[in-house]
Formats: structure tokens, C-alpha cells, sequence
């Protein structure tokens, strides 16, 4: 991979003027959709019209972490029991990890729907055989569970629901259903190496 300095020269094509040469130089570069901007990285620049026209792959990383901070706010309102399930699973992956891992786990899962290693079909009837069907929730307070999203994150999850036809209440009390069968219930929780190495790795 080659590694580009400032004052690099090289050459692209422009959207305005066509083949160029190029000036590598530190610049804060908006996102096209309008939301949000990444700072100081370093980019190719026209020499005809001053625009930012090459992005080398050196930059790519700090581009991805500032479209994470592009957050989608995502609150629902569940019996409390979920979120206690959801807390409980945290703990069977590892002791120390904080309310935020809530987050993790149910995204954990929309991937596993979203990328096809579980077939989203079957959350429509998750519910319908879990255990968590049969709680009588008559009386318990609820609780919200509040989470921001990235766009990543948030496409994935109007994927699975686009899927399921699932609203995102029942999708979400779903997915901890599933949650549920697979760690909190097994005496040999699945998924528990990746789920560890994870939480490992964000509380380092």
C-alpha cells in the first residue's frame, strides 16, 4: 500500500475539469448526505479547481470513525423483564462489562440476521416458542431501553425489519427472546468466544 505525504503530486479525474494532477494536502471533508464532517485527514486535491478528489486508503479509518459519530437515536419502551434478560447475557459474556453492552448484543444479532448467518424468517416465530411468551408482564413496569446507532447499524436493522415485518418493538423483544435461547438459558452459552473477544476488546 503506498503511503501518501503532504505535497505528494499525483493525478485523477475530476468531476469538473477531467485528468489532473493532484496535491496531497490535510483537509476537513464534508459527507456527501450533508451529515457530518471528518477532520484534518489527508486527501487528494485538484490543482485546477481546489476540490478533494482522491482519498488514499491511509484515510479510510478516520473517515469510518467520524460516520460513526453520525448517530441515529433509537428508544423503545419494553417490560422490564427484557432488559433484565439483556443484562443477564452481558454477565455470561463477561463480568466487568457496563449497561452499554446491551447495545452490542442486540447488534451482535441484527448482523448475524442482516448477513444471512441466521435466517430472519425465524424471528417471526421466536417468540411464539420462547418461554418469554408465557411472562405475565400484567403490572410490570417498563423500561426504556435507549441506544444511538450508527448508519451502518441502523440500515441493518430496517433490513431485518423490511425482512420480518417485524415493527422495531417486536423486533427488538425478539431478538432478546433469541438472545435468551442461545446464552442465558444453555448451560454452554453459543456464540461465547466471539461475544468475549468482543467485550475484551471495548473494555481493554
Amino acid at each position: 500500500m503506498k503511503v501518501y505525504h503532504p505535497n505528494d503530486k499525483g493525478s485523477a479525474i475530476c468531476h469538473r475539469d477531467g485528468r489532473v494532477s493532484t496535491t496531497f494536502a490535510y483537509r476537513d471533508l464534508p459527507f456527501r448526505d450533508g451529515r457530518g464532517t471528518v477532520k484534518n485527514i489527508l486527501v487528494g486535491v485538484c490543482d485546477t479547481c481546489g476540490d478533494a478528489i482522491v482519498i488514499p486508503a491511509q484515510s479510510t479509518p478516520a473517515i469510518s470513525a467520524a460516520r460513526k459519530h453520525v448517530e441515529h437515536p433509537m428508544e423503545i419502551s419494553v417490560p422490564a423483564f427484557y432488559v433484565d434478560l439483556l443484562d443477564a447475557a452481558a454477565t455470561r459474556v463477561a463480568s466487568n462489562v457496563t449497561p452499554d453492552f446491551r447495545k452490542r448484543l442486540l447488534i451482535y444479532y441484527v448482523n448475524r440476521y442482516a448477513t444471512g448467518l441466521e435466517k430472519p424468517s425465524e424471528l417471526a416465530r421466536v417468540m411464539k416458542k420462547s418461554p418469554l411468551a408465557d411472562v405475565a408482564i400484567k403490572g410490570m413496569p417498563k423500561k426504556r431501553l435507549s441506544m444511538k446507532l450508527s448508519d451502518q447499524a441502523s440500515e441493518r436493522i430496517a433490513s431485518v425489519m423490511d425482512q420480518t415485518k417485524l415493527s422495531k418493538t417486536e423486533l427488538i423483544k425478539s431478538l432478546v427472546a433469541k438472545i435468551n435461547d442461545d446464552i442465558v438459558l444453555p448451560k454452554e452459552p453459543k456464540h461465547l468466544s466471539e461475544l468475549t473477544t468482543i467485550a475484551e476488546v471495548l473494555y481493554a
